[in-house]
């Protein structure tokens, strides 16, 4: 019986459908649907985009889109019309062009809706139906349409501003559904067009070219040099300061602080960070500089430009406060040679803080609590610190001496790192001699840091996203130094009013030189015009009136003069560039441009072309051919988790006296819990009936699932380890182990035994010096198989892995990086082998695929699968006397997750003793 044949007409219905009455249909069903009665109109307008606006609006109500399909503006003495199509109109046409993705897809079902619009000879249009249907379902909505989720051009002005200033698209989005609860758009549209918005600004121009056009636009003063590599230049450090920022930093020289802050772009480049400070008490950022590497070449490049700066030759830095770092520390004592430099006094507590709370331990039946020798220790060395002159110091310094005696080894650190090298530039006693003007630490820089982190919410941009950042973060800055420079020339504070002291004051110094003036005068009752106990540090490190001095003149009714305020304190304006008539002579440079003409008459073609190239690069700097970065910068610390939210996350990683402070916090935390919870033997528990108990037992929480041999490992190595697989325990499992890592089949480990044999059989002599003869005939004749050998049969000892032996085999012939992970107490030291033969990768964004971890059980192995990132041990003893020249670049790559290993071995150790002393669990792993 043939299937039942239904005519439904109407919008939103199907026309002729074929309904089987046994089976689904093989293929989708098809629809007519009418909307002719829709859009037959009587409308006559002289504007063609009324017409067209109209006709798209209902179909905006009829829930589908349409598209101008063609079109003509009567040229070549045609008539003018367009033809209006259904979106989903059409045939795809496939493309021979490989595409990125094979998810691909087509809006095309060959829909006959068309209209049509023409132009009368009166100049007006009109619409006309040619096809009002459709052979498809109309949607219920019309999101996801991409015709109706384009931007008005009033929205897309109104995204790109938004773009242009840093706004997510989210956030844009948000801001357009607010002002037109119609709109339509998707987010993926939204990030679409900002990507193309991005393509645009870049055009054709690679990204230094892009970023020294920003650069040229802006005003920067900028420099970079250059490292050749693969045969092409990459930038190596490139330096930049705002034009605003080189006049306030002439206006304000005397004090500058310097750090480093990371995770601002792709190539891991850190960005080191000069800052300077206004009279009204503004941080105020002088230059930038991305460096490659923190090394003091690096430093002393950026710092040369810093110099380069400064208009006025004669003029240099008082003070210069850094962190300690030694690379550093050598390249500001080489550029600045006069300028003081101190160490932030912060950084130099925390270090102190957090090596007292791993060695400073008290021991079992010391009536002390350790908390409060901490304390006691702490008190002593920020008396020494804090020390006004040098007789004081020496006498804390004995103080803290004995009060440390008892832990030796701490208190040749606090004297190697601070007492015997850095005295002078952290103890006050000796920084109080300079015009530091209160600055002891680079909690300045740091807060730049912060500030800048606000305006940069990927840490994965390019150098052209950060520097973008960058300056809008500059634009805002120097908004509000100059409020404050507006504020100190038009407020006038109340509890100076009827002061004589400081009628000369007003409006010509900063308010914030004001309130150190009146901090210091609240000082005179209780020093009076004696200087021995005014101690003069006001004048010294300031630059303004001290105690003893204010008390001289309020005795003699006198004001304080403005010759006797310090110049940083007294301008409150930022620093005009020299006008240029005012530039003077030596800025001429036509003598040397009439050189360069001369030269160019009797050079050859090899000559004129490099000087061309010369001055179209200064002239045109965008046209530069320098590439950014061959490789990811290597950073200090350890490599941190590559995942997409630490990624692209700009917030910085904890320093080591943080993690400190969070395993003591964590260790008392569970030994007060493990206090309270333990009930008091001199108290009587009541019995409570068995009833009563079964009825208020509430399930517990599921626990966490435990990996496997977990406990084997070190506890502090706990946090990055993602899982530890078994292998069969036949006497081959470190075989197996390898097998199962590399080829993806533990039941390959025969194979791996064969290419461990070839290796060592191959490459003899590298091995027997290694090894030597005597355990190179052992390993080798582990490696062959035994005589007769069952199926099920357990290797005997003499065929077992041995590490590290067999570990430099497995890491030389496969190129990787082979660990053993073990508790140290039970089976041995944990250590790395590196290859002996072979260059490291050039590729160091994938060095984690590179590690082959075995876990070493009592007699057993396993493989351990480690988190991206995770500390390794240190290198096996023997390797750095046996590998070749090419091979020595594999430690290098991994130092800052060795040296982190070694960090928080020595904090688990001291962290061990804690809970012992406390009676704790041993067993609890280091928070991370």
């Amino acid at each position: 019986m043939a299937g039942k044949r239904e005519l439904v007409l109407g919008i939103c219905a199907p026309g002729i459908v074929e309904v089987p009455p046994d089976k689904p249909p093989s293929r989708p069903v098809a629809y007519e649907i009418d909307t002719s009665d829709h859009f037959y109109t009587e409308m006559a307008t002289p504007d063609r985009d009324e017409l067209i606006r109209w006709a798209r609006e209902i179909a905006l109500k009829l829930k589908f889109a349409i598209v101008i399909g063609k079109s003509d503006n009567g040229s070549d003495k045609r008539k003018q019309y367009f033809r209006l199509d259904c979106e989903r109109g059409g045939r795809y046409v496939s493309t021979n062009k490989k595409l990125k993705s094979d998810q691909t897809g087509t809006r095309k079902c060959g829909c006959p809706f068309r209209l049509r619009g023409y132009c009368h000879a009166d100049k007006t249009w009109h619409l006309t139906v040619v096809n009002g249907k459709h052979n498809h379902e109309l949607d219920k909505a019309v999101e996801g349409h991409l015709i109706v989720g384009r931007l008005k051009p009033e929205e897309r002005q109104c995204m790109e501003e938004m773009s242009r200033n840093l706004v997510p698209p989210k956030n844009i989005m948000s801001t357009l559904k607010d002002r037109d609860p119609n709109n339509k758009t998707t987010a993926k549209q939204l990030y679409n067009l900002s990507h193309r918005l991005k393509l645009k600004m870049r055009a054709s121009m690679t990204e230094m070219q892009h970023l020294s056009k920003r650069l040229v636009e802006t005003g920067y003063f900028f420099k970079h040099r250059t490292v050749v590599a693969d045969g092409s230049e990459h930038v190596q450090d490139i330096f930049f300061a705002h034009p605003k920022s080189i006049s306030l930093f002439n206006s304000f020289p005397t004090v500058l602080l310097m750090d480093s802050t990371y995770k601002t772009n792709k190539y891991k480049m850190p960005l080191f960070e000069i800052v300077g400070f206004t009279s009204t008490g503004r941080s105020f950022n002088v230059g930038f500089a991305w460096l490659t590497n923190e090394r003091e070449d690096n430093f002393t490049w950026a710092l040369e430009q810093c110099v380069s700066l400064l208009r006025n030759e004669d003029v240099r830095p008082k003070v210069i406060v850094t962190d300690r770092d030694l690379a550093l520390m050598n390249a500001v004592s080489e550029v600045f040679p006069t300028s003081a430099a101190m160490v932030c006094r912060f950084h130099v507590k925390k270090n102190v803080s957090s090596k007292m709370k791993e060695i400073v331990k008290i021991k079992n039946g010391e009536n002390e609590k350790q908390t409060d020798v901490w304390d006691q220790i702490t008190d002593a060395f920020n008396d020494v610190l804090e020390s006004p002159t040098e007789k004081e110091y020496a006498d804390n310094v004995m103080v803290f001496r004995e009060l440390c005696a008892r832990w030796p080894k701490f208190l040749r650190y606090v004297e190697e790192t601070v007492l015997d090298t850095d005295k002078e530039r952290v103890v006050n006693a000796w920084v109080d001699q300079h015009m530091h003007m209160g600055n002891h630490t680079t909690n300045r820089a740091e807060s730049c840091h912060g500030v800048l982190k606000g305006y940069l919410k990927d840490g994965n941009g390019d150098l052209v996203k950060g520097w973008e950042a960058i300056n809008k973060m500059l634009i805002s800055q120097f908004t509000e130094v100059q409020g404050e420079f507006g504020r100190s020339m038009s407020v006038a504070e109340h509890r100076y009013d009827d002061d004589p002291l400081y009628a000369f004051l007003f409006y010509k110094i900063s308010r914030k030189a004001m309130d150190h003036i009146y901090d210091e005068a609240n000082r005179v009752e209780e020093c009076g015009m004696d200087s021995k106990k005014c101690g003069c540090v006001m004048r010294r490190t300031y630059g303004l009136p001290c105690a003893c001095l204010i008390a001289k003149k309020i005795k003699n009714n006198k004001p304080i003069r403005l010759d006797e305020i310090h110049p940083q304190w007294k301008k409150l304006c930022f620093e005009d560039e020299p006008a240029p008539g005012d530039v003077a002579d030596d800025y001429d440079c036509l003598a040397e441009w009439k050189a360069i003409q001369e030269r160019l008459k009797t050079a050859d073609v090899s000559v004129k072309n490099d000087i061309r190239n010369q001055l179209r690069l200064i002239a045109y700097p965008e046209t530069t051919s320098v590439k950014p970065p061959l490789q990811k910068a290597k950073t200090k610390g350890a490599r941190k988790k590559k995942s997409v939210r630490v990624t692209r996350s700009t917030s910085r990683d904890k320093s080591r006296w943080e993690h400190v402070d969070d395993h003591i916090a964590a260790t008392q935390a569970s030994q007060s819990q493990a206090t309270k919870s333990k009930p008091s033997t001199s108290q009587t528990v009541p019995e409570v009936p068995k009833e009563l108990v079964i009825s208020t037992l509430t399930p517990a929480p599921p626990a966490p699932p435990e990996i496997p041999f977990i406990n084997h490992m070190p506890k502090f190595m706990h946090p990055f380890i993602e899982d530890i697989i078994d292998v069969q325990g036949d006497g081959y499992c470190g075989y197996r182990v390898v097998a199962l890592h590399q080829k993806g089949n533990q039941q390959d480990y025969e194979l791996i035994r064969l290419n461990m044999e070839r290796e060592l059989r191959l490459h003899k002599e590298s091995y027997v010096e290694l090894f030597d003869t005597e355990r190179y005939k052992y390993v080798t004749d582990a490696l062959f198989p035994p005589p007769r050998r069952s199926k099920h049969a357990i290797a005997t000892k003499d065929k077992w892995f041995t590490f590290p032996d067999m570990g430099y085999v497995v890491a030389t012939h496969f190129q990787r990086v082979v660990v053993q992970l073990s508790n140290m107490e039970k089976c041995g030291a944990s250590r790395t082998c590196f290859p002996l033969r072979g260059k490291p990768p050039s590729d160091t964004s994938d060095l984690d695929s590179k590690i082959i971890c075995i876990g070493a059980l009592a007699d057993h192995f396993v493989l351990v699968r480690l988190k991206v990132g995770c500390p390794i041990p240190p290198t096996a003893h023997q390797w750095k006397n046996s590998c070749s020249e090419e091979a020595a670049d594999w430690e290098p790559m991994f130092l800052d997750r060795m040296q982190k290993f070694s960090e928080l071995l020595t904090i688990e150790r001291a962290g061990d003793d804690l809970v012992t002393i406390g009676k704790g669990s041993k067993d609890d792993p280091l928070e991370l």
